[in-house]
């Protein structure tokens, strides 16, 4: 009991949650809340509405193919919703703080993405074994970026 106890504080010291409304989706993978940042480390976004990297994720970006559908897919799905962000306290080097995103239904936005094939697992930063899975068969379903 006392193991299960203790892993139990460390899991909880090191996620962390906030819940607040989407007033922004700048592209696929960043979405701005309407939250005022005040963390030095959100660098110069403090004082304004705090914005959130998608963990585990990268959309395509602005100029590229798929770059419209990625944003209108997180557009739709979160949107002037109220979300909750799962998180470590980590921000990018732009400023943004790194989350996994949750839907008011309780999806997880950043495994949807890669699920419908409108993101990348971003091997980069992520490790994640799950994210690896739902990428390898939205490539074997040929969906989203995968069926170009």
């Amino acid at each position: 009991m006392t193991f299960s106890l203790s892993l139990f504080i460390k899991v909880f010291l090191i996620f962390q949650t906030l819940s607040s409304d989407v007033v922004g989706v700048m592209d696929g993978d960043t979405i701005e809340l309407r939250m005022v940042s005040s963390d030095p480390r959100s660098k110069t976004r403090v004082g304004k509405n705090l914005r959130i990297r998608l963990a585990h994720v990268d959309c395509p970006e602005r100029g590229m193919p798929f770059y419209q559908n990625a944003k209108r897919f997180t557009s739709e799905k979160c949107y002037r919703k109220t979300v909750k962000i799962v998180h470590n306290n980590e921000y990018d080097r732009y400023g943004r703080l790194v989350g996994e995103v949750i839907l008011p239904n309780g999806t997880n936005l950043n495994q949807e993405l890669v699920k419908a094939g409108m993101a990348l697992h971003y091997k980069k930063y992520s490790s994640s074994w799950g994210y690896a899975q739902l990428e390898i068969q939205a490539r074997v379903k040929k969906v989203g970026i995968w069926g170009i």
